[in-house]
């Protein structure tokens, strides 16, 4: 499995590295900032990474380096969810405000949210305090991200508007991401970190991953960005997502008063 993870693992880079050049030759990169950035810092990542493994360092200091570099993981990952967040409600003021508040918030109460609920996570996995800490707030941030995601797309499903295909397909793959590793994160914390679960989760995250990848390379092209007709949708659904809008905004206007 070890030998299968390796190749995996270096396919997910290659995958990366694709989806930047793809990004880059169909003048999408500035649209997706934040998927595009990922793609250049997380192959220089996985990297060092591997260099890490496959020293002769021991594997307390295998792992520093991982912790070390996981910051990348979260901080690239809500810009990611952040910026598709701001093309579904770039239409939606009051919404998207509330949404991109709600966000943050989520991202700094999960940190609050695992010390209370992972005690089963911490008793099982045999590491030294401040990695344990590391690899479950880990993932704590990705299933949050994941659920954001999830949430979102279930959300404006039931509302009239009109994305072009590029930001449905990313919004798919993103689901794919983060509640994917955040699974496999989920299952190496609860079995322990021993050797099977940890193969067996390295295998999932690299997998996982290649394929989010892979598929973005695919499905994100330079006709994907052409918004399709607005639908017409009924007076009465208009009124229904303005007033929800309407409220919204009005929240957040109470919230940043003095």
């Amino acid at each position: 499995m070890h030998g299968a993870i390796n190749l995996i693992w270096k396919i997910s880079v290659g995958a990366e590295l694709v989806l930047a050049f793809r990004l880059l030759v169909q003048g999408l990169a500035g649209e997706y900032p934040a998927l595009f950035t990922a793609c250049l810092v997380f192959p220089i990542k996985s990297l060092l990474l591997m260099a890490s493994y496959w020293s002769t360092m021991s594997p307390p200091q295998a792992r520093q380096i991982s912790q070390n570099l996981g910051v990348f993981d979260g901080l690239l990952g809500a810009w990611i969810v952040y910026e598709l967040f701001s093309r579904w409600t770039a239409n939606y003021k009051g919404i998207g405000r509330f949404g991109k508040g709600l966000l943050v918030v989520l991202v700094l109460v999960s940190i609050g949210i695992s010390l209370l609920t992972s005690r089963q996570e911490w008793k099982s996995l045999d590491f030294v305090s401040d990695f344990r800490i590391y690899i479950i707030l880990h993932r704590i941030l990705f299933t949050v991200l994941g659920l954001f995601v999830l949430g979102m797309w279930l959300f404006f499903r039931k509302f009239p508007v009109a994305m072009a295909p590029n930001i449905v397909r990313h919004t798919h793959l993103a689901i794919v991401y983060f509640v994917g590793n955040a699974l496999a994160e989920l299952a190496y914390t609860i079995g322990g970190g021993g050797r099977v679960f940890t193969e067996r989760a390295n295998l999932a995250i690299v997998s996982i991953t290649a394929l989010s990848f892979g598929a973005w390379a695919v499905l994100l092209t330079k006709r994907g960005q052409i918004r399709p007709p607005v639908q017409v949708v009924s007076s009465d659904d208009r009124a229904r997502i303005q007033r929800l809008n309407d409220e919204l905004l009005g929240l957040m206007g109470g919230i940043s008063k003095p």
